[in-house]
């Protein structure tokens, strides 16, 4: 969708109707704001706004969402046209959400595990230990519930335990980093992979469930 085109079509057609900003803002509920942002580009009207928008400058939602108007015998087609663009759109913003989610899960537990790892002292290994595998399981649980491409998913627990390696070496001896690391880093992918294939699990269950209904 073009929101300059949409935002044009709206002014367009609310200076056809006599209505001012403000006028119009008072007939759908909203705030004059709102209405400006969308004439200006900087955004589109919410769904829930779109039928009400519609009556008001007197054009469908077909013709606000194509941001022009549609002749008679064109507006089945053209629906068919804007709806498959709308889902396109929404499934683009649902990717770009999945991989900033991702990004900022991998970033979280990575930054964590050296951030605990410098701050402890030498008396706290075992309390260490377990808050990273809490964290472990946290974050894995998180990503399981999401709707990020499971493939995906199973990468996660190989790359932070790749990143974790290093991080042995900056709190055990050199005799002590390998054999902890490799301890840790088969407790992280397993746990990991467990949280995960549980939460995926029970969210695709009540996804099933949910359908039926």
């Amino acid at each position: 969708m073009d929101n300059m085109k949409i935002g044009n079509f709206i002014r367009e057609q609310r200076t056809i109707c006599n209505l001012t900003q403000k006028e119009l803002a008072d007939k759908i509920n909203c705030t004059d704001k709102a209405v400006s942002r969308w004439e200006t580009g900087r955004g589109i009207p919410d769904v829930s706004l779109l039928i009400p928008l519609a009556d008001a400058l007197d054009v469908s939602v077909n013709e606000i969402l194509s941001g022009e108007k549609i002749a008679e015998e064109e507006q089945i087609e053209r629906m068919e046209e804007t709806i498959v663009n709308t889902m396109s759109e929404k499934k683009k913003e649902i990717v770009r959400l999945n991989k900033i989610i991702y990004a900022f899960l991998v970033f979280s537990e990575i930054f964590s595990i050296y951030f605990f790892t410098i701050s402890a002292t030498g008396s706290d290994a075992m309390g260490l230990l377990v808050g990273l595998l809490l964290l472990t399981i946290i974050n894995s649980a998180l990503l399981g519930i999401t709707g990020i491409d499971f493939k995906y998913k199973c990468i996660y627990p190989w790359i932070v335990t790749i990143a974790f390696i290093p991080s042995n070496y900056l709190y055990w001896s050199a005799d002590e980093a390998l054999e902890v690391g490799c301890l840790y880093g088969m407790a992280h992918l397993i746990f990991s992979y467990a949280v995960i294939l549980i939460c995926a699990g029970i969210v695709k269950g009540i996804s099933k469930i949910a359908k039926r209904k």
